[in-house]
C-alpha cells in the first residue's frame, strides 16, 4: 500500500451511504453486483412488456379473460418500478451525488411497489377468510409486503440523509458568509482551526485508519470530495470531507484532536444560525470556496 504524507499506510475510503445502508464500497470492476443487477432488471421489464403484449392479444381473441391481462399490467409495473430502485437506491451512486429528480423517483417505486403488494394482501386475507385458500399460501403474501415495506424505509433513510447533507452545505456556506462579516456569536456555533493549510484526499485514509482503530467503526463520512449538492450551490468541496460527528460529543471531541495533532485544517459547526435547524459536523480541510472564483 502507498502511504500519505503522514506516514501512514492508505486504506480503502468509505462514504456515509456504505457505511450505513451497504457496508464498505467494494473494489471498481468492470462488472459489479449492483450493474449487473441494473441489467438484469432492465432485462426483466422488456421479457414483462412482452409477456403483457402477448397476454393483451389473447384476451382480445377472447381466448383469457381479462383480469390475466390486469395481472399482467401488475408485473409489468413492478418490474419498472424494481428497475428505477436498482439505478437508485441499489446502484453504486454516493448519496451525496443523487439529484432531488432521483430522490422523488426512488421513494415513489418503492411506495407503488408497497402499495400494490398491500392490495394483493387484503385480497388474499379475503380468501383466507372464505376458506379459499390456506394461510399457509396467504404467509407468503404477507412477507412480500413485509420486505416491500423495508425497502421503502430503506429509500425514505437514504432521502432523509440527502436532506441534512443539503443543510450540512447551506449551514456551511451561511457561517462563512458571517465569518466574513465578523458578526459576533460565531464562536459558539462554529469553530475554526487553520493547520498548516493543507490537506488533500490523499490524506484521508490516515485518518479514517486512526478512527477505525480507537472507535472499531468506519469514520461517518457524509460527504466525500465535489457532490452535486456542493455543485448545485457553486461551492467547490473539491479536497473536503464533511463528517457527520458532533464537535463536542466524545468522537467529535477526538477527531478534532488528531485533526490538529497532524495541523490538518478544519471547521466545526456545533448548530445552525439561528432560526435553522441542521445536524452538527466536522468539515476537515479549509473553508469551501465558491467555485468560479475557484475555477480561475
Amino acid at each position: 500500500m502507498s502511504k500519505s504524507r503522514f506516514g501512514r499506510e492508505r486504506r480503502p475510503l468509505f462514504c456515509l451511504l456504505c457505511v450505513l445502508l451497504t457496508g464498505p464500497q467494494p473494489s471498481v470492476a468492470s462488472d459489479t453486483p449492483n450493474t449487473s443487477y441494473s441489467a438484469l432488471s432492465d432485462t426483466l421489464v422488456q421479457r414483462a412488456q412482452q409477456e403483457f403484449a402477448r397476454i393483451e392479444a389473447l384476451v382480445q381473441q377472447g381466448t383469457l379473460a381479462k383480469s390475466q391481462l390486469d395481472q399482467a399490467r401488475e408485473r409489468l409495473e413492478d418490474a419498472k418500478d424494481e428497475a428505477i430502485l436498482a439505478r437508485t437506491l441499489y446502484a453504486e451512486v454516493r448519496i451525496e451525488d443523487m439529484t432531488d429528480d432521483d430522490a422523488k423517483s426512488m421513494i415513489d417505486a418503492a411506495q407503488r411497489r408497497v402499495d400494490r403488494q398491500s392490495k394483493t394482501v387484503e385480497d388474499r386475507r379475503n380468501l383466507v377468510d372464505s376458506g379459499i385458500i390456506a394461510r399457509a399460501e396467504f404467509a407468503a403474501y404477507q412477507d412480500e409486503l413485509d420486505a416491500r415495506m423495508r425497502v421503502l424505509e430503506l429509500a425514505q433513510n437514504r432521502v432523509t440523509l440527502l436532506g441534512e447533507l443539503k443543510q450540512m452545505a447551506e449551514q456551511e456556506q451561511r457561517l462563512e458568509n458571517a465569518a466574513r462579516l465578523n458578526m459576533p456569536g460565531l464562536k459558539n456555533v462554529m469553530i475554526r482551526y487553520e493547520g498548516n493549510g493543507l490537506f488533500g484526499l490523499g490524506d484521508l485514509p490516515a485518518i479514517t485508519s486512526e478512527f477505525e482503530k480507537h472507535f472499531h467503526r468506519p469514520l461517518p463520512i457524509s460527504a466525500l470530495g465535489q457532490t452535486l449538492v456542493h455543485q448545485s450551490m457553486g461551492l467547490d468541496h473539491r479536497n473536503r470531507v464533511d463528517v457527520a460527528l458532533n464537535p463536542d460529543q466524545p468522537e467529535g471531541i477526538w477527531l478534532r484532536g488528531l485533526l490538529e495533532r497532524l495541523h490538518v485544517p478544519y471547521l466545526a459547526f456545533r448548530s445552525a444560525v439561528a432560526g435553522a435547524a441542521t445536524a452538527p459536523h466536522i468539515h476537515i480541510g479549509t473553508a469551501s470556496s465558491r467555485l468560479k472564483l475557484a475555477q480561475r
